[in-house]
């Protein structure tokens, strides 16, 4: 009976808070717009989730492609690294595959002499772009 006593207390006592808790966090949620909700995991990664809505329109599903990341740049997390970019790149664009010889490449201030005969695609002012090589 003490056991249950004390559940029933605690039930009375914490509820309320509990569920003004799940009220608040639901209703943030609800207010984050389609994006965000697909992207947001990756706004301490990515210098700019612009990139991940580009590459998903472009690179068709059973496509290929290649992460390049350069230096980082001013205003980049310290997250930003080549490894974390990467992954979380190859997580978002699933059923996309990673390879080396890919045709499309995700560039991240990467250095485009390294990929002679690629062409810009789309491209933003804070050094990514996504370029297509010639098949």
């Amino acid at each position: 009976m003490f056991c249950l006593a004390v559940t029933v207390g605690a039930v009375v006592v914490l509820w309320p808070d509990a569920f003004a808790d799940a009220n608040r966090t639901s209703r943030a949620n609800a207010a984050l717009d389609y994006i965000d909700r697909q992207v947001g995991g990756g706004n301490s990664v990515l210098p700019d989730q612009a990139v991940v809505i580009e590459a998903q329109g472009r690179i068709p599903p059973d496509g290929t492609f290649l992460v390049a990341v350069g230096e980082r740049q001013e205003g980049w997390s310290e997250l930003a690294t080549p490894d974390a970019i990467a992954t979380f790149m190859r997580s978002i664009l699933l059923p996309r595959r990673e390879s080396g010889d890919a045709p499309w490449i995700l560039c991240f201030a990467c250095d485009r002499s390294e990929y002679p005969g690629a062409e810009p695609v789309w491209e933003d002012e804070e050094g990514l772009s996504i370029l297509r090589r010639g098949e």
